[in-house]
């Protein structure tokens, strides 16, 4: 096959990486709640689940939202009831002060996922999630301005390729 460089009127900028790599992240975190669903938690693997609440699809306990943070944080571990893991969304039912409440998830709004019990975490940006969320390429919104102010009032060194050798032991 022969690149001739007509992209069909595609992005010329090339791959969004950072979009394929969450992506991709988003799946394992969509096959292990499957898996769970499915046949219950494995060895002692259990799920602490932080999401954006004011995600616009996200369904939770009211008293869960009183907090002043957007984010809020589940644990999937010995009280959850009825797991079921779609393409687009995970719902489970959790006790909350012993009262049994219905959470409703978009994979979109999860900032966060870790299983404490393998040292496993997977961490996504939230930026990425709000701009999912039926904005327009190119469309400015009031985060991104307020990033690109802070970032043109700040000094930010872009990521550097270090060699590892520096660091190891010599033999």
């Amino acid at each position: 096959m022969t690149n001739n460089n007509d992209n069909n009127n595609s992005n010329s900028q090339g791959f969004d990486y950072d979009i394929l790599v969450e992506e991709s992240l988003i799946n394992v975190v969509k096959k292990v709640l499957k898996i769970t669903s499915e046949s219950g938690l494995r060895g002692n693997s259990h799920f602490f689940i932080t999401f954006n609440g004011e995600h616009p699809s996200v369904i939770v306990p009211p008293e869960l939202k009183n907090t002043d943070k957007s984010d809020i944080k589940i644990i999937i571990q010995h009280q959850f009831w009825d797991l079921k893991t779609t393409d687009d969304h995970f719902e489970v039912t959790l006790s909350f002060s012993g009262e049994k409440k219905n959470i409703f998830v978009p994979f979109k709004a999860i900032t966060s996922f870790t299983d404490p019990s393998v040292g496993f975490g997977l961490q996504f940006k939230i930026e990425d999630n709000i701009k999912d969320n039926n904005l327009n390429i190119g469309e400015s919104t009031d985060l991104d301005k307020q990033n690109k102010s802070n970032s043109e009032n700040t000094d930010v060194k872009s990521g550097e390729v270090v060699s590892l050798d520096e660091f190891r032991g010599k033999k």
